[in-house]
């Protein structure tokens, strides 16, 4: 089977992020729009991929790092909206990461979030083949070391960091691996699960990641309790809006992941589904950019005035988490 015949039967697949294509509801209606928006704004930007996005959005540049996360919620609005033209901007996007694949980025070590992306797309060849470089070099042990140690300024990314290489573990299928991560990851959730900004990101993202692990592989009683508390503790965080704060300020992306894993378990789906009327209720019309369509900004103040910062990554990811189950 080729890498099209492969994308094309397995896209056509639930993504485990939500939705039904046929549902007419007022979110789908708003994530269509936010969706369409996204599509506009892809293209070629300096630094960066062809058929990706800007980095921050008005730039005119990119990152070569942000493709996959930056597609991936165009694969979650079309479970939801059904309309081809979101999964075929995404197929782009994932066309583009295989073509520097094929140019010698095999021999790299991936962005784990673009291998998540990819075996979401439907590569799971090319993404698995991708993902042993990681494995190759690096058991589950000396792994979350180097996580550990090159966040060591920002230990709750190196949470985000890990539980995304978790899930794109058991993505492409190596589920013994997965399970060495996130024994590693939570044996050393001291060295990441700190107090202060972004501790619910970290959160978050591992929560979605146990919720994964739990319906593949199953979860230990250390697991399980675990994750019980950290359902508790992201609640408990949750302002009465439904937001997450990081530092000063309600922030998309934090919320997003937030919403992202406690949706994953059943005590956690009151505090997701409040987490999704705010990002549904801070979402505008975009004005600046490209005009119409729905876009959020990366914080807002207390009071809910949006700053003046615009991030296309963080369109996806709250796309993400609006089409979540």
């Amino acid at each position: 089977m080729n890498r099209l015949t492969l994308t094309l039967a397995l896209a056509l697949l639930p993504l485990g992020l939500g939705g039904h294509a046929a549902s007419a509801s007022p979110l789908k209606v708003e994530l269509e729009d936010a969706a369409d928006h996204h599509v506009s704004g892809q293209g070629s930007y300096r630094g960066g991929l062809k058929d990706s996005w800007e980095y921050k959005m008005g730039s005119r540049r990119s990152a070569q790092n942000i493709t996959g996360i930056a597609a991936h919620g165009l694969l979650a609005a079309f479970q939801l909206t059904g309309l081809q033209e979101h999964q075929d901007a995404a197929l782009r996007a994932a066309q583009s990461l295989i073509h520097r694949y094929d140019q010698g980025w095999r021999k790299r070590r991936p962005y784990t979030q673009d291998v998540e992306f990819l075996a979401a797309a439907g590569y799971i060849i090319d993404a698995g083949r991708w993902f042993n470089v990681t494995r190759g070099n690096y058991t589950p042990a000396t792994y979350v070391s180097y996580v550990i140690e090159g966040r060591k300024g920002s230990p709750q990314v190196a949470g985000w960091d890990l539980a995304s290489t978790i899930r794109a573990a058991v993505a492409v299928g190596q589920l013994e691996y997965a399970r060495g991560l996130l024994a590693e990851t939570v044996k050393r959730r001291a060295e990441w699960d700190r107090a202060g900004t972004g501790q619910a990101l970290a959160r978050g993202s591992l929560l979605w990641a146990m919720g994964i692990v739990r319906d593949r592989l199953g979860l230990t009683p250390e697991q399980r309790a675990l994750a019980e508390s950290l359902v508790r503790e992201l609640a408990a965080e949750q302002k009465a809006n439904g937001a997450f704060q990081t530092g000063s300020e309600l922030c998309t992306q934090t919320t997003a992941y937030a919403v992202l894993g406690l949706s994953r378990f059943s005590a956690g789906r009151q505090a997701a589904a409040s987490g999704k009327r705010w990002l549904r209720s801070v979402a505008r019309q975009d004005t600046r950019f490209f005009q119409g369509g729905r876009i959020w900004a990366t914080t807002y103040t207390l009071g809910g005035r949006p700053e003046n910062d615009y991030n296309s990554v963080i369109q996806s990811e709250a796309m993400m988490a609006l089409a979540a189950r």
